[in-house]
């Protein structure tokens, strides 16, 4: 999770993707919280920011999801209830998938002994029809990190490939993408209740 996911929150229905929110659109109490999370966020010193990231293309996400979040930090006295809610969400998030992929029980009894955590995770990921997109994210990471570039915009177009293929083979990937999708949700779910107490304030 990063603060991409703040993009699924614009209020215009025809810019929505399927992550956020739980309820749908048509709803108008769902389209009503939406509409006082934006108002909240361009309250702040990161307007400009944040609608760059709402109205971006999607190839710029990574972009402006950075340049957001950089800005969020350094005004962090006004966006802190949004940064603390996203990062107990990651936080439960990296929980979740160790718990899928620590005790190595998706997989096969490939060698003797304990499998490392990321051993695990590669090893689930090559063993589906992913592999490829796999390798070619993981291989686009390294080069990232190698020359020190940031691996969401280097890596983007891989990205994209590679969550396109597990969506497409959800059944095989459904333990790494859940914990995803339930994040997101939770997230969703946390910002509503933070923008209805601040309006009942």
């Amino acid at each position: 999770m990063s603060s991409t996911d703040l993009k699924a929150e614009n209020t215009d229905p025809k810019s929505q993707n399927n992550q956020v929110p739980s309820e749908e659109l048509g709803d108008s109490s769902s389209d009503n919280w939406l509409y006082r999370f934006q108002d909240f966020m361009e309250g702040g010193a990161c307007k400009e920011s944040y609608l760059d990231l709402i109205y971006c293309f999607d190839d710029e996400e990574p972009k402006y999801s950075e340049i957001l979040e950089n800005c969020m930090k350094a005004h962090s006295d006004y966006y802190e209830p949004v940064i603390a809610r996203l990062e107990t969400c990651k936080e439960q998030l990296t929980k979740d998938l160790e718990a899928v992929f620590l005790p190595s029980t998706l997989l096969d009894q490939r060698k003797e002994g304990d499998i490392e955590k990321e051993e695990s995770f590669i090893a689930f990921m090559k063993g589906g029809s992913c592999k490829e997109s796999y390798t070619a994210w993981s291989d686009c990471a390294k080069e990232a990190e190698k020359n020190k570039e940031d691996v969401n915009i280097k890596c983007a177009e891989v990205s994209e490939m590679w969550n396109n293929c597990m969506d497409a083979h959800s059944d095989y990937y459904h333990p790494y993408l859940a914990p995803i999708e339930t994040a997101a949700n939770d997230f969703a779910k946390k910002l509503e209740a933070f923008v209805s107490r601040k309006q009942a304030e």
